[in-house]
């Protein structure tokens, strides 16, 4: 008796895990066959791929813009060191020219006439020893006054080339913003194209916040990819942080991509309803909040955290949100560290 029901057991667990097995295998497949899906994955990554080279090229973007701002710095004070330089230089050619001047009128006679002017021949040999030393001192100072133009003309050199390379980077950068913004801008659309709510959101004036909010919802490969904006519009009509909005969808769902509700329900805040005091009284599903779309979601979970903790900026300020929560706990970090991403 007892052997058959423990094959009976086994039949039935083996039915079960089968149906299960198959099951899992047909979500799978059908997954695989269902083009818009694969469109939609295919969409997500190609935009998180550019999020991520435009962040790249920001950085670099940055780096150079410093290091123009600092060798403009530098260029200004060579500059002005060239400039007195230069002064120098034309007092040294002045005093130089006068002395060529001097010695052609003197002629080939000088020395005849040094002659003639000397008291004897000590005062002769003194004369001479100091035109010597005088021809000396001009061709030194003919070398300096060579050597230092030269300098000053590789100098500038210098500084025009590093200057125009600078320039060509930076341009170069511009251009590749510019070029990887209109690809994002593309992937959006057809992100957007299956979807009239997103098309709709997608239409409306963007802002930097809500591009960072899009790239980090992007990188999670989360369907509330675009609805950037809609978080930045709550905030705005709320004061509950869209960081922290979007870092509660991180902590409670991993943006939307985990939990049984939070692509059907359009709930990436784990929220239990229904909540009748909230504004369109959020509908309950299973004991969970439903909404009709992405949208509608977003502006009703800025209203449940006003209502219960205020307009919110941090995780810390939410006690009682989710029951495993508190300072240090995983919950929290989960949140701040999205938070702090965006």
């Amino acid at each position: 008796m007892r052997n058959r029901m423990h094959g009976t057991l086994r039949t039935t667990l083996t039915i079960l895990v089968a149906l299960l097995f198959s099951s899992c295998l047909f979500s799978s497949r059908m997954a695989a066959n269902n083009p818009q899906v694969n469109e939609t994955t295919r969409l997500i990554n190609e935009i998180d791929s550019i999020n991520t080279k435009l962040a790249e090229i920001d950085r670099d973007y940055g780096a150079l813009l410093a290091s123009l701002s600092e060798f403009n710095s530098q260029a200004d004070e060579a500059a002005a060191l060239r400039r007195k330089a230069e002064r120098n230089l034309e007092v040294k050619k002045e005093r130089l020219n006068r002395t060529l001047v001097a010695l052609y009128k003197s002629g080939r006679d000088s020395w005849f006439i040094s002659l003639l002017d000397s008291r004897d021949v000590l005062d002769f040999l003194d004369k001479i020893t100091w035109s010597e030393r005088v021809a000396r001192e001009d061709a030194e100072a003919f070398r300096g006054v060579k050597a230092t133009e030269e300098t000053i003309q590789e100098q500038e050199n210098s500084i025009v080339e590093k200057g125009r390379t600078l320039r060509s980077k930076c341009s170069w950068a511009i251009e590749q913003k510019s070029s990887l913004g209109k690809k994002l801008d593309e992937c959006m659309k057809k992100l957007a194209s299956a979807d009239p709510v997103l098309a709709k959101v997608m239409a409306q004036p963007q802002t930097e916040l809500s591009s960072r909010i899009n790239a980090y919802l992007a990188s999670k490969r989360s369907p509330l990819t675009g609805y950037g904006i809609v978080f930045v519009q709550a905030e705005q009509r709320t004061g509950v942080s869209a960081k922290l909005l979007t870092g509660l969808t991180e902590a409670e769902s991993s943006c939307a991509t985990a939990g049984l509700y939070s692509r059907t329900n359009h709930n990436a805040w784990g929220m239990k309803g229904p909540q009748p005091l909230i504004a369109g009284g959020i509908p309950a599903n299973y004991g969970y909040c439903t909404w009709a779309d992405w949208e509608i979601a977003i502006q009703q979970a800025a209203d449940f955290v006003l209502h219960y903790w205020g307009p919110a900026q941090t995780a810390m300020q939410l006690p009682g949100y989710c029951e495993t929560g508190g300072p240090g706990s995983d919950w929290e970090r989960r949140v701040e560290t999205a938070r702090s991403r965006i």
